[in-house]
């Protein structure tokens, strides 16, 4: 204070020598956070009159005045009121000894009782008529709301009652806030609309009936009941406007109804007002809607099988197993049939390896088809640790050669030691992974390298006890196991590279790249005609909004703009085709719907949906116009969601973030949550879709073992029932912020990772996901060499499911936050996998730093972190909270447009003096920069060095640290948490925009619950890409399934299938015909599959990437040709020799169950294909309504070819060898030796970063 007034002095006198004319300057003093009568030589307006005192005179004059006394709501109190004015009013703590640590701070009235009750005291003029008393320090008694029931009216009058008043025998004395001080008014202003507020929610339920609002109700209805009572009322206008005029109250209501209960408690219909769910479902004092189950199981529990998977991890002791009951073990098992996994033999000892016999050829040629032995020399032991003696290779082609001698085309197979998952005890020591790892630009493979050849079982019914097996090929890109088919084994360099009309049609909307701001990135284009003799494409060109037609935008009267609208131009542009990169989305929407863009539209090009609304023409100055129509320029993109969603089930749920955003996808809709927290699985109840959702409070072992026993099926769903699982299980075992791994809590944590397992061996879903923290993957030395990942993929692998897994870091997803998660998917056999969602954001190259999820028996890194060009830049902290009010330091705990915009825990009084001492420039000060720079006063300074970075403000620029369950801003390893410009700790509203919540959705608890909640959940952004990933995967599974049975009606061969119905109990056998699908075939933009083709990964260092054989699109366009193959069960030699059963594959529908019968699949893992049309079928409208310019010829002049990689920002032109542009076309490995080649490093071009980051990767 001092020092403010020594500046305004200064100003002052420095004023005296400008002319009388130039004007005042004027500077307001910081607010106050404590009472005016805290400060030091504070005097007050007026003598300070003790209360008592000024009761007294305070009463002479009311018997003098006349006039009506109001009555208040039919209370009929013993004694006569007598109404004060207070007014130049402040309530603050309790100064009084014993009050606390915040003794004398300002506090808004609505903390008065909640959540405890608290001492508050005022200073203030009581006035009545002329006479007017300054009193200080009188302790508040009561607070009483006059209002309620008023239709007329729908504000509120606040009367306080002292702790003297209350004890005045002659009235009933009572103090009507009037006016506050300028300091104070910040406090009382979001106090009286809260006051409001009450009002209306309490008037609200008592015109309900009984028992009938609950939560859910305020989401539309209650807004129409305040429309129908005070629509043309302006004090009610004035109050929806400072709460953004919004229609949902839900967030509102619950972020003040510890207040609103406290009111109707007091109320004389108390017992109606109470009598709502509303309460229960908000957990107003512990009452809940969801009953908690008790704990009973102490241990994690987890099906044999899975049991001995991780028997022997750091944590086995925590993991009990158990068998299902007899009743259970038969649905489980049908259930497997129905899908068609490989029957496993009961139990097999880990590690116990059959004995192969080694069939010496003595002089035959070898043939195609065999699976051949070869002895690795010095140099690929050396690389491929642990690796068999014998490698073993699928022969696809032989060349003769002179003496009988015969070059040889193989494909490699793999161990299970040779892959990711060679740090786990795999049951199946005889099963071998084919490949997509060829031979075709390795050193030659002569037949005389050939030591014999091995007889292999493919697709088996049953796991056979000692020949080597095949069910999966290993996809060496990106470490996934997929279905094994028979197309595998065309290797992909002999694959006939597809013309580029075949690729694209007129019509399709694709991403193209350009150069802005020396930076790479994708814009939305239209194809518009293809020359496959120049490999060039002409498209017509689409402009951003708000990046190219800002003022245009301006002129037309637009206002809130969103990143992913695009304009329609008469603009034609011929590119090379290597510019295009990947298909978006992109939907029409009329003028009128822009205030309300349909999801998943309304996410900012979440998932590469885009949406135009305008055009505008080529010539000068002509303005946008908003379209009449769809354009029939271009293919719509069609969100029609499937006509059956599939069933989900979701452990370790949360707040269900995780759930929702899959469920935004469109192809999900979860029937069961699990989870232990109650106010996690009242935020889910609050924010499910279904509002029948079945959710269990408690423990998943509970509930895993009622499942494994078949008890409580009202609550635990049962088999057959649950196609699709979702889990996030607890990462604080694997955190690196857990301080100590070994404590029993951690242990029992990490053990819960095998609960995925279990569920999906008990339910054996169609598909599911696992999220947790990228540490997961690393390998604990010093709990030996056993890694978690490569575990829990090897157990789910032995199963027969598909699996994949990836970072994903949520700034590529349209997040601002710094969060990297794994997920890992899993599909079940045969059934399209899931692709890894596209990157639609990305930061600069050299702020994102190398990551992967560990190292390969080769030596080289898996799951390596991806970088390349995206329609986006990843939204900085600054951007996703620039809406939000400043609130300075937070003190005042209430802010109305936003009713979350509030921090946890509250800052002390020390924190905030520290905080206000930490610069904001440069950006990212912190404790440390403040203590060197000489600005943090010695009595604020920490007596212990800190080695961390403690009280670092966010960049503004940058992204949000990633959020954690609980806010330290002292904490020295947590990461940043106060704000780039405001003296506090980021809010709970500014956690909630970084993990994505959606701001009308409310969560559940108290504060310190709701941020634990919004910590604990997986980033909205990331499960929302996830989520459409998935949907499309189901898209063209339908699609493959469409075509398939098309084919099969043409060439009129319909085969039967015997299915078991899930809904029969009896267990009858019953006979059904049946070829449809289940899933709606819709004409949609479909991408092409992530696991077939070249990627581009951000390397440990700067190296050139080395093309490596994978299965591609052409191996789609190859399986496309004949839909009517059959895969048969074959000895040795697929396509050679067959055994007499014929495996078929048929997807039914049986009443609304989505049933897979086969015994195997001749069409596993399908590629994801873009159906087309035949051009003559092709409609296009260029005239939109105005002149269109002409479609400009292709240039036929010689130009430098350039070629760009699909997912990576490198060149090669012509002057490449004609070798590396072989390289490109076949991507395929290169090695001097034979080896095999777990990882690709995508297109064979030079890589070479610019001012690469090497510092390790942050944890």
């Amino acid at each position: 204070m001092l020092e403010m007034e020594d500046t305004i002095a200064r100003i002052n006198k420095s004023e005296g020598s400008y002319n009388k004319t130039s004007p005042e300057v004027r500077i307001d003093p910081p607010l106050r956070d404590f009472a005016r009568s805290h400060s030091i030589n504070w005097r007050a307006p007026d003598p300070v009159i003790p209360e008592g005192a000024a009761l007294q005179s305070l009463k002479t004059a009311w018997q003098r005045k006349s006039g009506p006394v109001p009555q208040y709501d039919g209370y009929k109190p013993r004694k006569p009121f007598l109404y004060v004015d207070l007014t130049d009013f402040e309530l603050y703590r309790s100064p009084h000894v014993g009050c606390g640590p915040r003794k004398s701070e300002l506090v808004s009235l609505h903390h008065l009782e909640v959540p405890v009750p608290k001492k508050l005291c005022f200073d203030g003029f009581l006035c009545v008529g002329n006479v007017r008393h300054f009193v200080q320090g009188s302790e508040i008694h009561d607070c009483s709301i006059e209002g309620y029931g008023d239709d007329k009216d729908p504000s509120v009058v606040v009367y306080l009652q002292s702790q003297l008043a209350r004890k005045d025998t002659i009235y009933d004395v009572w103090y009507k806030l009037v006016r506050p001080t300028r300091e104070y008014r910040r406090y009382h202003e979001p106090f009286l609309w809260i006051a409001q507020l009450g009002k209306h929610v309490i008037d609200y339920l008592g015109s309900q009936p009984a028992k009938s609002v609950n939560l859910e109700s305020f989401r539309h209805d209650f807004i129409h009941w305040l429309f129908a009572r005070f629509a043309e009322n302006k004090s009610f206008k004035t109050w929806h406007l400072a709460f953004r005029s919004q229609l949902d109250f839900r967030v509102g209501v619950h972020a003040y109804l510890d207040y609103t209960y406290h009111q109707a408690f007091n109320l004389a219909n108390s017992g109606h007002l109470l009598s709502h769910p509303l309460w229960r479902e908000c957990m107003i004092k512990g009452m809940t809607s969801v009953k908690p189950q008790p704990q009973v199981v102490q241990r994690t529990l987890a099906t044999p099988d899975v049991f001995e998977s991780f028997q022997d991890m750091y944590f086995g002791a925590n993991i009990q197993g158990l068998e299902p009951s007899e009743y259970v073990a038969y649905k489980q098992e049908r259930r497997k049939r129905k899908l068609g996994f490989t029957k496993t033999p009961m139990r097999m000892p880990l590690q116990a390896m059959p004995t192969a016999k080694l069939q010496l050829y003595r002089g035959s040629p070898v043939r195609i088809g065999d699976v051949v032995a070869i002895k690795p020399d010095e140099i690929d032991r050396k690389k491929w640790r642990n690796s068999n003696e014998e490698w073993l290779a699928y022969v696809h082609d032989t060349t003769p050669r002179q003496g009988g001698l015969q070059e040889l085309s193989v494909l490699w197979l793999y161990h299970p030691c040779d892959t990711n998952i060679f740090k786990a005890d795999y049951p199946f020591n005889h099963e071998l992974f084919f490949s997509d790892n060829c031979n075709c630009s390795e050193a030659t493979l002569l037949s005389t390298d050939v030591i014999g050849r091995y007889n292999v079982q493919w697709l088996p019914s049953a796991i056979p006890s000692s020949q080597f097996f095949v069910r999966q090929t290993y996809v060496t890109r990106d470490s996934a196991f997929v279905t094994w088919r028979q197309e595998h084994t065309t290797c992909v360099c002999r694959r006939p590279k597809a013309a580029l009309s075949q690729k694209y049609r007129q019509g399709d909307t694709v991403y193209l790249t350009r150069t802005l701001q020396g930076e790479k990135i994708l814009d939305p284009t239209i194809v518009w005609e293809v020359d496959d003799l120049s490999e060039s494409v002409t498209v017509r060109k689409l402009l951003r909004l708000g990046r190219d037609c800002a003022d245009l935008a301006i002129e037309a009267g637009r206002r809130d703009i969103a990143l992913n609208e695009l304009v329609l131009t008469d603009e034609y542009v011929t590119i090379n085709a290597s510019r295009i990169q990947r298909e978006c989305s992109i939907r029409f929407i009329p003028q009128q719907q822009l205030c309300s863009v349909p999801s998943p539209y309304d996410r900012g090009g979440a998932g590469d949906r885009w949406f135009v609304s305008m055009s505008v023409a080529a010539r000068q100055g002509a303005p946008l116009r908003f379209l009449s129509k769809s354009p029939k320029c271009f293919r719509e993109a069609s969100e029609v969601e499937p006509s059956r969603k599939l069933k989900g089930l979701s452990i370790f749920s949360g707040g269900g973030s995780l759930d929702r955003g899959i469920e935004e996808g469109g192809a999900v809709e979860f029937h069961t949550a699990v989870d232990f927290s109650p106010h996690a699985i009242h935020t889910q109840k609050a924010n499910a879709r279904d509002p029948n959702i079945s959710l269990y409070c408690g423990s998943v072992d509970d509930y895993f073992k009622a499942a494994l026993r078949g008890i409580n099926t009202e609550y635990v769903a049962t088999i057959g029932k649950v196609e699709f699982i979702a889990a996030g299980s607890p990462c604080p075992g694997f955190s690196s912020l857990q301080p100590n791994p070994r404590s029993e809590a951690s242990l029992r944590n990490a053990s819960h990772i095998s609960t995925f397992c279990s569920f999906v061996d008990l339910y054996r879903p169609l598909y599911g996901v696992l999220e947790n923290v990228v540490n997961m993957a690393s390998t604990r030395t010093v709990f030996g060499d056993k890694n978690v990942l490569s575990s829990v993929v090897a157990c789910l692998v032995s199963m027969g499911y598909q699996v994949n897994q990836y970072i994903m870091d949520s700034w590529n997803y349209g997040s601002a936050q710094h969060r990297s998660r794994i997920l890992l998917s899993i599909a079940a056999p045969g059934l399209t996998p899931i692709s890894q969602p596209w990157h639609t954001h990305s930061r600069k190259y050299e702020d994102t730093r190398s990551k992967c999820l560990g190292m390969l028996p080769n030596g080289e890194r898996l799951g390596e972190r991806e970088y390349y060009p995206t329609p986006f830049m990843a939204p900085s902290a600054g951007q996703v909270t620039a809406d939000l009010p400043d609130i300075g330091n937070a003190n005042v705990h209430a802010c109305i447009q936003f009713p979350d915009h509030r921090v946890t825990p509250l800052p002390t009084f020390k924190d905030r003096s520290l905080v206000k001492h930490i610069p904001k420039s440069p950006p990212g000060c912190g404790y440390r920069e403040a203590v060197k720079l000489g600005l943090m006063p010695k009595i604020l300074q920490r007596k212990k060095t800190e080695a961390g970075r403690p009280y670092n403000r966010v960049k503004e620029a940058s992204l949000i640290p990633c959020i954690t369950t609980k806010q330290r801003i002292a904490d020295a390893f947590n990461g940043a948490a106060v704000h780039w410009a405001q003296d506090r700790p980021i809010s709970i509203m500014e956690a909630r925009r970084a993990q994505g919540y959606l701001d009308h959705e409310p969560i559940i608890g108290t504060l310190p619950q709701q941020f634990e909640i919004v910590g604990n959940g997986v980033d909205r952004m990331v499960s929302l890409a996830f989520g459409l990933s998935l949907r499309q995967t189901l898209r063209a599974e339908s699609t493959n399934r469409a075509m398939l049975v098309t084919d099969t009606l043409v060439k009129r061969h319909f085969q039967q299938s015997r299915v078991v119905n899930e809904s029969d109990d009896d267990g009858y056998l019953t006979d059904v015909v049946s070829f449809a699908i289940d899933f709606e075939v819709e004409q949609d933009v479909v991408p092409r599959t992530r696991a077939f083709e070249p990627m581009v990964v951000i390397p440990a260092k700067p190296k050139a990437g080395v093309g490596s054989a994978r299965l591609d699109q052409a191996t789609a366009d190859t399986a496309g040709k004949d839909h009517a193959s059959k895969c048969r069960s074959i000895d040795s030699r697929p396509g050679t020799a067959y055994v007499e059963q014929t495996l078929t594959q048929t997807f039914t529908t049986i009443g609304t169950d989505f049933t897979v019968s086969t015994a195997s699949f001749s069409r596993s893992a399908s590629i994801l294909l873009h159906t087309k049309r035949p051009r003559e079928n092709d409609t296009s409208e260029r005239n939109e309504g105005w002149t269109t310019a002409s479609v400009p010829k292709v240039d036929k002049r010689k130009r430098t070819k350039t070629i760009v990689s699909p997912r990576s920002s490198s060149v090669l032109t012509d002057k490449s060898t004609a070798s590396q542009s072989q390289a490109d076309t076949r991507a395929t490995s290169t090695s001097s030796t034979k080896s095999r080649r777990t990882r690709h490093s995508g297109l064979g071009v030079e890589f070479v970063p610019v001012n690469w980051n090497k510092k390790v990767e942050m944890k």
